[in-house]
């Protein structure tokens, strides 16, 4: 491995978080409030750091040929490494007093997971609130692809980068150059966090609450301002505000570029991801107002404005909360903890396992019940009126299966650290589909500061995996094969490929 191609490049990222230090800063500043002092001195040391990184390693002329491994240990490193500078604030404010506690905080804030150790968060100094949401905004759209967008250019290595943050089964580039694809999600990215601010303004909230939520609901993040999240206001202005934005937050961020460019909406109709994603959130969100009606008389529209808050909260996996949902009917509770596996749009800021990879294995499991009646037929999958390559469907299998098997370990770690077997399985759905809040000691009105410290360590990890779509961060514990190995390889498809064979009978799906 190349390591001071890697490490130069996380240099240039360290620049990009030891800058980002300045507006937390400027914030304690302004409410004369000592902390500033922290982020400035870490934002000099960050960036300092990080200058001699990329100005003392940068790569060699020879250094032309930088393998996908270490690209995905570009991704996977820098957002280690961006965690640990991005933490020590917490640390230096006093906000907390462990380096478990600061990482945690830290790693939920990057990888937008909105789970928080914060007992007291509105007797915390306002520039450390502000740096909480900021984290949310820089990892959001994701640090690597600001760094593509801001720095990478045009060189080697952009597009895999891009593809190892991006989310989703399929990703592909908006403009022919992949460093103008970054620049066009980002713009488009500010932009919905401009219109979300000054609807948060227009709502009634404060310039420093409207800024601290922006952030977190167009990032999909759950980070907020107030002990009680967004229940605070008890506005349904407010509510509704963060419903549409939330919802907007979780499609697919093609989309609206295609929308700008060709200056109309047919590119969401068209689209079965979108179509699905807004099915998905009216079923539930009708499922859960049926259960929930008789908890607040029958006022329907209350009852509805609650139900789609907590439904399009948890689908968008963004976490902001406005009531106690553990007080719920069981039924309603069950719906909101399978809407935890289930994700928003590909190519959006949301975590979990995505509508895309649903709809795919929905389509491959008729297909292959079809084939019971109809053994000698070959179908072709087909999504928007594309053809799916076999790797695709095998890859989205394959996500789905280790996501599960990672659901069931983790869970079984967290239970022996001292969880409650509900507790510790929804906070592993919770952290690993990047959502937030849990059930019982970790719910919704609790946060993890009472989870064992080992747990604590294992739900980070969680949530790095989880906002890196598995492959990134597995991929680097697998061992470097051999040259032999590679030639058993090419062995294997040769002879696949010699005993081919193909049904006749053809059909699209």
């Amino acid at each position: 491995m190349q390591k001071s191609y890697v490490w130069s490049r996380i240099g240039k990222l360290l620049i990009i978080i030891g800058c980002s230090m300045f507006i937390p800063a400027a914030v304690g500043m302004y409410y004369h409030e000592d902390a500033y002092l922290a982020f400035l001195l870490t934002a000099a040391m960050v960036s300092a750091a990080g200058g001699v990184l990329y100005f003392g390693l940068r790569p060699t002329r020879w250094q032309k040929h930088i393998s996908l491994r270490e690209n995905y240990a570009l991704v996977a490193y820098g957002w280690l490494v961006v965690t640990l500078a991005a933490m020590i604030p917490y640390l230096w404010t006093g906000t907390f007093h462990t380096v478990t506690d600061a990482f945690f905080e830290t790693m939920s804030g990057l990888t937008t997971v909105g789970a928080s150790v914060l007992d007291d968060i509105e007797g915390t100094a306002r520039c450390v609130l502000m740096w909480r949401s900021l984290t949310h905004w820089l990892g959001g759209m994701g640090i690597m692809v600001l760094f593509v967008a801001l720095l990478a250019g045009h060189g080697v290595g952009a597009m895999q980068i891009f593809r190892a943050e991006s989310s989703g089964p399929v990703k592909g580039k908006l403009r022919p150059q992949i460093s103008e694809t970054a620049r066009s999600l980002w713009c488009i990215y500010m932009a919905n966090t401009v219109i979300v601010i000054v609807l948060y303004l227009l709502a009634g909230l404060n310039l420093f609450d409207a800024l601290n939520h922006g952030f977190s609901v167009i990032s999909t993040g759950g980070f907020s301002t107030k002990n009680a999240s967004l229940g605070y206001y008890d506005s349904a202005v407010v509510d509704w505000v963060t419903v549409i934005a939330m919802f907007l937050a979780g499609v697919n961020y093609s989309l609206y570029f295609y929308a700008w460019r060709n200056k109309n909406l047919k590119c969401f109709l068209q689209s079965l991801e979108f179509r699905v994603y807004v099915c998905v959130a009216l079923f539930f969100t009708l499922a859960v107002v049926w259960f929930i009606a008789p908890d607040y008389g029958y006022h329907w529209l209350v009852a509805f404005r609650y139900a789609a808050f907590q439904v399009v909260s948890i689908l968008s996996t963004t976490g902001f909360i406005t009531c106690d949902f553990e007080q719920w009917a069981m039924p309603a509770q069950m719906l909101l903890m399978l809407l935890m596996l289930c994700g928003a749009c590909a190519g959006s800021t949301t975590g979990g396992i995505k509508i895309d990879r649903h709809v795919i294995l929905a389509k491959k499991a008729v297909q292959e019940i079809r084939r019971f009646l109809h053994p000698r037929m070959v179908t072709r999958l087909k999504s928007n009126n594309q053809l799916l390559d076999d790797d695709v469907v095998l890859s989205v299998m394959t996500f789905f299966y280790i996501y599960l098997v990672l659901v069931l370990i983790a869970t079984y770690l967290v239970c022996l650290c001292g969880g409650e077997f509900l507790d510790s399985l929804t906070a592993v759905m919770s952290c690993l589909g990047g959502v937030g809040p849990a059930w019982g000691q970790w719910g919704p009105t609790e946060s993890f500061s009472s989870a064992p410290m080992l747990a604590k360590w294992i739900l980070s990890f969680l949530m790095l995996i989880g906002r890196l779509e598995l492959y990134t961060v597995l991929v680097l514990f697998l061992p470097l094969p051999t040259k032999r190995q590679y030639q058993d390889e090419t062995d294997v498809v040769e002879t696949l490929e010699e005993d081919a064979f193909f049904e006749p009978m053809v059909r699209e799906e």
